[in-house]
């Protein structure tokens, strides 16, 4: 008999086919592969947020100083004395050339150094968000806003907090702490982080926040201690440096000038 080429072809493909359990052993070997791979890219998608964020506040605090030196080196303004509406983030504007928040600081015009990565634009929202005076607090993943009025349509947005202690505000102009002109500011003195506020008066008291969410905002340090970059978070110094630092770090810093400093390494809460 003679031998048929199409059989022969047929049998030879089923030969070289995958057996069911040899399919299931490839799809296996798929799973732990990802399983093994995803937390590595989840890792460095972080990372590379973290690096955005640090580069973000280099371009603030080089911000500040360019308005020092054309201000005789006065300290920044935090808000105007008439109103309370126009805050630092008006005033540091024109030198990331965004010259329209001179005269409107709640215009919604996102200014992009202002926003951390990890909490960016499209995680504001007022209807969960709490409200106080003109502004909405922000939270470890969401960004703080401000405004000169209540309508939260026009709001300045950002998720950093600036230390007021090197800043002028005239309702607590004369408090003890206060660095008195910015040429005395030590280089080792934090003036910007991650926050969930526009400014905040950190002290070495202020208890540890009872969750890391950002949201409680009992003490002024709670502002910055939250979990945005796993558990820890961005600052900038008067010398332009810039640290990623573990939380109970915050409490290691010299906010101001007669900053005690805790006498034991403070216990933050887990992350939920």
């Amino acid at each position: 008999m003679k031998p048929n080429p199409l059989k022969n072809r047929i049998r030879n493909q089923l030969v070289r086919a995958f057996t069911l359990i040899e399919l299931l052993v490839v799809i296996a070997i798929i799973a732990l592969l990802l399983s093994i791979l995803l937390p590595g890219l989840k890792k460095a998608k972080e990372q590379a947020k973290k690096v955005v964020c640090s580069s973000n506040l280099s371009q603030i605090a080089k911000a500040i100083e360019m308005y020092t030196m054309e201000n005789e080196y006065k300290r920044i303004t935090l808000r105007t004395e008439s109103t309370g509406e126009t805050y630092w983030m008006g005033q540091l504007a024109p030198y990331f050339g965004d010259d329209h928040y001179i005269s409107d600081t709640s215009d919604r015009k996102v200014i992009k150094a202002l926003l951390c990565p990890s909490a960016p634009e499209s995680k504001f929202d007022p209807s969960i968000q709490k409200q106080y005076t003109k502004g909405y607090w922000g939270s470890a993943v969401a960004p703080w806003g401000w405004s000169g009025s209540s309508d939260s349509n026009r709001m300045t947005l950002s998720s950093y907090t600036m230390n007021a202690w090197v800043g002028y505000d005239h309702m607590y102009e004369g408090a003890p702490g206060l660095f008195k002109d910015w040429l005395s500011i030590p280089g080792n003195v934090p003036i910007f982080g991650d926050g969930v506020w526009p400014v905040a008066w950190p002290r070495g008291t202020d208890l540890a926040p009872e969750d890391l969410a950002g949201t409680k905002n009992e003490y002024m340090m709670d502002r910055f201690c939250m979990d945005r970059h796993n558990k820890t978070v961005n600052l900038i110094f008067r010398d332009l440096s810039t640290k990623n630092l573990r939380l109970p770090e915050l409490w290691k810093q010299p906010w101001h000038v007669d900053y005690e400093f805790p006498g034991k390494e403070i216990e933050v809460p887990r992350s939920e």
